[in-house]
């Protein structure tokens, strides 16, 4: 329900504040009064473009402010649940039941658009403000001239929604998997190609047989033929001053353990120092020996050397492609494996997806046949009513039909009376509502209506139809009373009354037969003060709206029969609200 709309700076108006009520509000003033205006600013608040043409004369900016309130006692819980998830996608929560959408446009540029105080693009704006409102008349809101929403008013009427949103939710599943197959074929030259190199690699690798510590025991091993002969020198030299040469170190110290025997003889103290040159004697024999073996194991090998080298070339060389040391490189040798495994999976993924795209072929077969033969059933019987409720708004030559149209598709998989049929999110079928109000004329698409009037008596007609089935809770009919009168009139404020038991209503007409059917009723004035034009908005109650009727009916001076006339109007009118 629209709670309250706040204007500010907005056409003529300087500034209004209306609180509405449930039921059905109506909208009346004098011609050019700023009725439309208020509609205007409305559907601007839902998302509606705007340019800075629409803000006051003199001003900086323009501001709308709406407050709706979205609780149970005014919108089905699914519709509700919509609505919230519709905010959560923008990140916004709905507290309290309570949505407050604001609009600022400025001669600047830059406008803003808020909900619950959140910043909001103007596409999600406009998203929230079609679930919230639907205006027929002179707006861009009237989704009746779309024919991709026809489709929606017919399932309404069948009761065939879950059967279409079932049909809907299996198409963009088989949509999602066949782009991922697509991908998966697309890719598979490449997969290809990827599995080839991971095998060379690998096997490159594998071939190698590289251990973890070798190329520093390699290092080590090439530094040793490398310096052999060096090695080879200095041990025969060292050998030879520990040991073999004249005058070794191994003589002197024989000579030198003589003079310490003969010290000792005389001098018994010193028998340690003669124990220690002892023990130096067979390190010094020890250490010559051990020169010797190491002398002797020294090796002269050029092939080996060759080897040593060919090999650490080997392990650069893969250094360079895998890793920077033989541990990355059997680090990648498992990443490998990893990746081989994991690409295999992906052939076993297409094959599954294939299998599921299958199954959903067959449902969405079997879900589309049904769908489109449950809607041509239930059109016969909406063309009915809707003609009976047209003729009734004193249409009496009107001609009311569902066109029904297939695109045949030789490559689909849906057969449809003899033909194959392309498939839609919504259906195999395009739906479009053709119209025609006078003899002789052709049936023609609803969208071809020129008359705005027509197209809000045909809303209107709709509307009535599915009254305890549509879903959007608020709904405006501007100039329903186009080009009606009389009879007529009063047959549409009745229709008006019977829909604003399930809707909240918001109507602006001339036509007082219509504006007594009213539960509420605003009227919309427009003065000059101080060099400028002020627009105003009050309800009217008691003898106020019988003034206001009385006017309607076109008499220049208000008399005593036409408030009698206009209390009889609003008494069989049947108001809610005390207009005392």
């Amino acid at each position: 329900m629209l709670k309250e709309l706040h204007i500010k700076n907005y056409a003529i108006i300087d500034e209004l504040n209306i609180d509405f009520k449930p039921g059905l509000n109506m909208l009346t003033g004098e011609t050019g009064a700023g009725k439309s205006i208020i509609i205007d600013a409305l559907g601007l608040v839902l998302g509606e473009r705007a340019s800075d043409e629409c803000i006051r004369s003199g001003e900086d900016s323009a501001a709308i402010e709406a407050v709706f309130d979205i609780s149970d006692q005014f919108y089905n819980k699914t519709k509700t649940i919509k609505i919230r998830e519709s905010l959560m996608k923008s990140g916004i929560e709905a507290e309290e039941n309570e949505i407050i959408i604001r609009r600022q446009v400025s001669r600047s540029g830059k406008n803003r658009s808020y909900v619950n105080g959140n910043v909001i693009n103007l596409s999600g704006l406009k998203d929230i403000g079609d679930m919230l409102v639907d205006i027929h008349g002179q707006h861009e809101h009237q989704t009746l001239l779309h024919h991709e929403n026809h489709h929606a008013v017919l399932d309404s009427f069948g009761n065939t929604e879950a059967l279409r949103e079932k049909c809907r939710e299996h198409y963009l599943r088989l949509k999602s998997l066949q782009m991922e197959v697509n991908e998966l074929i697309n890719k598979e030259r490449e997969r290809m190609q990827r599995i080839d190199m991971l095998n060379f690699q690998k096997d490159e690798i594998d071939k190698a047989d590289l251990k973890t510590d070798e190329e520093e025991y390699l290092k080590k091993e090439k530094n040793l033929f490398q310096n052999a002969e060096r090695l080879h020198r200095y041990a025969i030299e060292t050998y030879d001053i520990l040991y073999s040469s004249d005058r070794s170190v191994i003589e002197k110290l024989n000579t030198a353990i003589t003079g310490i025997t003969e010290i000792n003889r005389i001098d018994s103290t010193t028998e340690n120092i003669l124990k220690d040159v002892r023990e130096v004697l067979f390190q010094i024999e020890d250490i010559a020996s051990r020169i010797r073996d190491y002398k002797e194991k020294i090796e002269f090998n050029p092939e080996r050397l060759s080897e040593i080298d060919d090999r650490l070339a080997d392990i650069s060389s893969l250094k360079r492609k895998y890793g920077a040391g033989i541990e990355e490189i059997l680090k990648y040798r498992k990443e490998i494996e990893i990746e081989l495994a994991n690409i295999s999976k992906s052939q076993e993924r297409l094959e599954g997806l294939t299998a599921e795209i299958e199954n959903l072929k067959r449902e969405l077969k079997k879900l589309s046949i049904e769908l489109a033969s449950e809607r041509e059933r239930t059109a016969e019987r909406f063309e009915s009513q809707m003609e009976r409720e047209l003729r009734e708004l004193k249409m009496d030559k009107v001609k009311f039909r569902v066109n029904f149209s297939y695109e045949i598709d030789d490559s689909s998989y849906i057969q449809y009376k003899g033909k194959k049929v392309r498939l839609f999110p919504d259906g195999i079928d395009r739906i479009e509502f053709f119209f025609s109000s006078n003899i002789g004329e052709d049936l023609k698409p609803l969208s071809k209506i020129a008359s705005g009037g027509e197209l809000s008596r045909v809303m209107l007609a709709i509307k009535n139809i599915l009254t305890t089935t549509d879903s959007i809770p608020i709904l405006v009919f501007d100039e329903v009373d186009a080009g009606i009168g009389g009879a007529v009139a009063e047959v549409v404020g009745e229709k008006l009354k019977k829909v604003s038991k399930n809707h909240q209503v918001f109507c602006i007409t001339h036509l007082p037969q219509i504006a007594s059917h009213g539960d509420v009723h605003f009227q919309i004035t427009k003065k000059t003060s101080a060099g400028r034009t002020v627009v105003s908005i009050g309800e009217l109650r008691g003898e106020d709206r019988v003034n206001e009727i009385a006017r309607m009916t076109g008499g220049k001076v208000i008399t005593e029969a036409a408030k009698r006339h206009a209390e009889e109007m609003i008494k069989k009118g049947g108001c809610h609200y005390n207009n005392s």
